[in-house]
């Protein structure tokens, strides 16, 4: 036998016989293969996908309403048939709600576009809706103006004007009958100026809800007028009479310098002019003395504030030994603040022109078609004045026919500071 070992070709042969067995038992504990043409097969996928759900309807006649915008396509298959539906543009979820009449519905959702072999599920199943029939109604506006608490003293708010004052509501007939009122809403915080701006509308129910319809048109044009209805008027202090014999006016003081006048509107506002004389009488005057003096209320003006002031008028001996005289139909005074040092004569009676009247008409001027006006300047100044160098006037243009009030202008020299009294002047055009 161990003769036989050593032979080569016996254990070659031993060592092929050993190796077919073990081939033999190791292929007996295999599966055959399910694919023996060696082919590769796509494994089942799983996704999810959003779209849009349409409704199919007649939307000339009805209105639906409680369907959701979109739902979830869930979709089961081989990768690229999910890529497929993915890229395809045709695919889509929808009702069809043809051939139903008004009323509440529990509907299916169904799909269309998808690739063949493609498992597509949507989520929800089911949707509810309600159809109901169509109809439109014409609803006046209302505006609710916010913030006007912020609005300036000075400011007046006039009532919104709205352009076009009315809008037509299309929806369902149930909806549309609920509907209580359309309002858009105009912010006016910090203006000083009319408002003017394009605001969208919203219908509302008489809980305040805010309703599904169309409003056609949605945004309307909203003015709301913001005008400056009070302003500060400097206050100019006068004097009547002459002060005792050797005495004379050094200057006047006052307890404020300016006023707060209000008018109904602006454009009478416009017209009351900036400087307010108050004058004092200081005939036999040989010290000074304080005089508390009722503010005039200026024409065309609502209310004057305050009503009253002081003014203290400060008395001197004449260095030449004589008054200050009071001559015609003139009148002399002192100004406070800054104007410290300069004097201020009043001339009588002095008539006013009209310019800018239209061609063909006449003006009749009230208060006998004069004014008394105060003059402010150095007494070297006013010394040379006469009243032919004080010219007052009314600017007429662009006025029509009929009552008016007007503002007159004064023009002085160089230098000098002018105002009329009255300030403002009726006029009648015809």
């Amino acid at each position: 036998m161990d003769k036989l070992l050593h032979k080569n070709w016996l254990v070659k042969i031993i060592s092929f016989v050993m190796a077919l067995m073990l081939y033999a038992i190791v292929s007996a504990g295999q599966t055959p293969s399910p694919n023996p043409s060696g082919i590769a097969v796509n494994p089942l996928e799983q996704s999810t996908i959003t779209e849009n759900l349409n409704l199919k309807y007649d939307a000339n006649k009805f209105v639906v309403s409680g369907a959701p915008q979109s739902v979830d396509i869930r979709m089961n298959g081989s990768s690229n048939l999910i890529l497929k539906a993915r890229l395809l543009g045709s695919k889509s979820a929808f009702v069809n709600l043809n051939g139903m009449k008004p009323g509440t519905y529990d509907v299916r959702v169904q799909t269309s576009g998808f690739p063949n072999g493609l498992s597509v599920k949507a989520v929800p199943g089911t949707v509810r809706v309600t159809i109901q029939e169509r109809t439109s109604k014409e609803f006046p506006i209302a505006i609710d103006v916010l913030n006007k608490n912020t609005i300036g003293n000075v400011y007046s708010i006039g009532s919104p004007t709205i352009d076009p004052n009315t809008v037509t509501v299309t929806g369902g007939r149930q909806t549309i009958d609920s509907i209580a009122f359309i309002r858009g809403v105009v912010d006016v915080k910090g203006a000083d100026a009319t408002v003017d701006k394009m605001i969208t509308l919203h219908a509302y129910n008489s809980n305040g809800n805010q309703m599904d319809v169309t409003v056609e048109p949605s945004s309307v044009h909203v003015r709301v007028p913001i005008t400056k209805t009070s302003k500060q008027v400097t206050l100019q202090a006068l004097t009547t009479g002459t002060p005792a014999k050797g005495y004379s006016v050094t200057s006047i003081d006052l307890s404020t310098n300016s006023v707060t006048v209000s008018a109904q509107d602006g454009n009478t506002l416009n017209q009351i002019v900036d400087t307010l004389p108050v004058s004092v009488a200081v005939d036999g005057l040989k010290q000074d003395k304080a005089f508390s003096v009722d503010v005039p209320l200026p024409a065309g003006a609502t209310t004057v504030s305050p009503t009253k002031v002081t003014v203290t008028v400060h008395i001197a001996p004449n260095t030449s030994g004589s008054s200050v005289p009071s001559s015609g139909s003139s009148t002399t005074s002192a100004t406070s603040g800054s104007n410290q040092g300069n004097v201020s004569k009043q001339f009588n009676n002095i008539p006013v022109s009209v310019t800018g009247l239209a061609a063909g008409r006449t003006a009749t001027l009230g208060n006998s078609g004069n004014v008394n006006v105060s003059v402010t300047g150095s007494s070297s100044s006013l010394d040379q004045l006469n009243t032919n160098d004080i010219k007052a006037n009314v600017d007429l243009n662009g006025l029509n026919t009929g009552d008016q009030q007007v503002a007159v202008h004064v023009d002085v020299p160089n230098g000098l500071i002018a105002s009329a009294t009255p300030a403002v002047l009726d006029v009648r055009i015809s």
